[in-house]
């Protein structure tokens, strides 16, 4: 694990993963390579941080690591795939999402946060009376 320091650098991802793997899954790497159908050498460069996972691929260390997929789309700087299919999904959010995120680009977590939670209640189905 990393130190923590008063600067709060990101801990890298491969080694949030590995961490995640060792102490939390108590799994060796060849048992997760095998879950996440690729080579133990391909899934030691995704740790170690010289390759970059497919979207595909971050999906399924996802599920396998039991970690959000957005905090991982993150980490390897892969928003924009979301962002992509969000945003052709339909002629409204093709046109929207753009202006969307150009307006709230400046927000603080916690105000995310908020905007999050707005979103989810306002996509609720409505409850019968």
């Amino acid at each position: 694990m990393a130190k923590s320091n008063s600067t709060s650098v990101p801990e890298p991802i491969g080694d949030r993963l590995r961490a995640q793997r060792v102490e939390s899954l108590k799994r060796s790497l060849r048992q997760v390579a095998v879950d996440l159908d690729i080579t133990p050498a391909h899934l030691t460069d995704i740790e170690k941080g010289r390759r970059t996972p497919s979207d595909e691929l971050l999906m399924r260390i996802a599920r396998v690591y039991r970690m959000e997929e957005p905090i991982l789309r993150a980490a390897w700087s892969k928003p924009e795939a979301v962002v992509r299919e969000v945003a052709s999904s339909s002629a409204t959010t093709a046109e929207k999402v753009p202006q969307f995120l150009r307006t709230a680009r400046n927000l603080t977590s916690a105000q995310w946060d908020q905007l999050i939670e707005q979103a989810r209640s306002m996509t609720k189905s409505p409850k019968e009376p």
